[in-house]
C-alpha cells in the first residue's frame, strides 16, 4: 500500500501544490469574504479532510485583534495582507501565532515584505516537492540565520501535510477493497 501512495491523488495534489508569488496575488483590495475564499482556494489541495476551511472572517478578526495583521482599510485588505494571511494559514497548522509573528519579523526584518514572501513561497514549494517526492533535505550552501529558520519552518509544516494525507490514503485503502 505505501508505493500506492505516491501515485495517489492525494500525494500529487500536494507535489502540485504552488503557492501564488507576490505578482500573482490580487492587485486591488479585498473584502473579507473575497479574502477568505481566496485563500481557502490556495490550500484546498493540501487541506487535511478534517479542516472544512483554512480561513474565517473570525480568524482574520483574530489575527487583526492580535496585532499578527494589521487592520483593513475601509474593509478591504491588500496585497500584503493577503501574503501575511497566507503564511499564517500554512505556520499556524504547526506553530503559535506569537512564534509565527516573530518568524514573519525576522524576514521581512531582512528584506521587503515582497521578496521574503516570494522566498517563502519558493521554500515552501521545495519542502513539499522533497517532502512526497521522497527527496532528502537538501540545503544548498550555507544560509542565513533567517533562511534556515524558514526553511525548518516549511519543512515542519510539509511533513505535517504529509503525515495527513498519508493517514487519510490509508484509511481511504480499506473502502476500496470493498
Amino acid at each position: 500500500m505505501y508505493q500506492e501512495f505516491p501515485s495517489s491523488q492525494l500525494a500529487q495534489d500536494a507535489l502540485g501544490f504552488h503557492c501564488p508569488r507576490w505578482a500573482e496575488l490580487p492587485c486591488i483590495a479585498l473584502y473579507m469574504d473575497q479574502v477568505t475564499g481566496y485563500i481557502n482556494d490556495i490550500f484546498q489541495p493540501i487541506a487535511s479532510d478534517e479542516q472544512e476551511k483554512t480561513l474565517t472572517k473570525a480568524m482574520v478578526n483574530n489575527y487583526v485583534k492580535l496585532r499578527v495583521l494589521t487592520p483593513p482599510v475601509n474593509k478591504k485588505y491588500d496585497r500584503s495582507h493577503v501574503a501575511y494571511l497566507v503564511v499564517i494559514c500554512a505556520l499556524k497548522q504547526v506553530f503559535s501565532l506569537p512564534e509565527i509573528a516573530r518568524l514573519i519579523r525576522t524576514q521581512i526584518d531582512h528584506c521587503p515584505v515582497e521578496q521574503a514572501y516570494d522566498c517563502f513561497c519558493e521554500e515552501l514549494e521545495k519542502a513539499m516537492a522533497q517532502v512526497f517526492g521522497g527527496q532528502a533535505e537538501n540545503e544548498e550552501g550555507p544560509a542565513s540565520e533567517e533562511l534556515t529558520l524558514l526553511r525548518r519552518s516549511v519543512r515542519t509544516y510539509a511533513n505535517k501535510v504529509y503525515v495527513q494525507k498519508r493517514l487519510a490514503f490509508a484509511a481511504q485503502a480499506p473502502q476500496q477493497e470493498q
